[in-house]
């Protein structure tokens, strides 16, 4: 997640997964804040904000929101952290660490997570929103841009029992497609001792995906309804 990207397409798909599955549980947001960067032209995916006939009727109260943050230009997480938005929720906003020699940052990512589990230790639905997703092939800890994801031990060392899990995912250039890139993601997931691997998958732009790991019966059939209310714009994948 970057500061810039607040309000955009992005955000109005994730806060709304989020604001349908929370209901009744303790979320709790761990933002994965990176430093604004990218090429010109990132966090630009607003012009849904200008069509709001054919996008407000989802979440009104939502859309709203967005729209407003986005025309007073106050693009921030921290305006995304509104009780009226997700109430009760527990955020983690504290920037993920990338500057340094590249021997310090896996020192420094790992004191950084821990405080990521403390603050959201109490939490039995929690969101993890890197700023690509899951670590890539040949990732390394001392990379520059490392903290552009999240990493396989990360996920593992988040789940406890009774949490359930909702872990960000962009699409990549993966060989086959993104379908296929979900189902190797999801092999690696229950490799890794995931009880159960679903997906909600988001078409408009590029495509993204949120992993619903560790999920009851009652978040999985939440999402699945979701996905029949967005249309067209959010699919429902279980036990991809």
């Amino acid at each position: 997640m970057q500061n810039k990207y607040v309000g955009d397409i992005g955000d109005y798909l994730k806060l709304g997964i989020l604001r349908a599955l929370a209901p009744g549980r303790k979320l709790g947001v761990a933002w994965w804040l990176h430093p604004d960067g990218g090429a010109v032209g990132d966090g630009q995916h607003t012009t849904y904000l200008d069509a709001g006939l054919a996008w407000r009727p989802y979440d009104p109260p939502l859309f709203d929101h967005l729209r407003e943050v986005v025309g007073t230009g106050k693009r921030a997480v921290t305006s995304l952290q509104d009780e009226r938005i997700l109430p009760g929720a527990v955020f983690f906003g504290e920037q993920i660490p990338i500057t340094g020699a590249p021997s310090a940052r896996p020192v420094n990512r790992a004191a950084w997570f821990a405080r990521v589990k403390s603050a959201l230790a109490d939490c039995d639905l929690v969101f993890a929103d890197p700023d690509n997703g899951i670590e890539p092939a040949g990732y390394k800890p001392t990379m520059g841009n490392a903290g552009k994801s999240i990493t396989w031990d990360e996920i593992a060392s988040l789940r406890a029992p009774g949490r359930a899990l909702v872990v960000y995912h962009h699409q990549t250039r993966f060989k086959g497609g993104h379908i296929n890139e979900l189902e190797h993601l999801a092999k690696g997931l229950r490799t890794r001792g995931c009880a159960s691997v679903d997906v909600l998958r988001a078409r408009p732009y590029s495509p993204r995906a949120f992993f619903l790991l560790d999920a009851d019966d009652d978040l999985r059939s939440r999402a699945e309804k979701l996905s029949g209310q967005w249309g067209e714009h959010l699919s429902w994948h279980p036990a991809v």
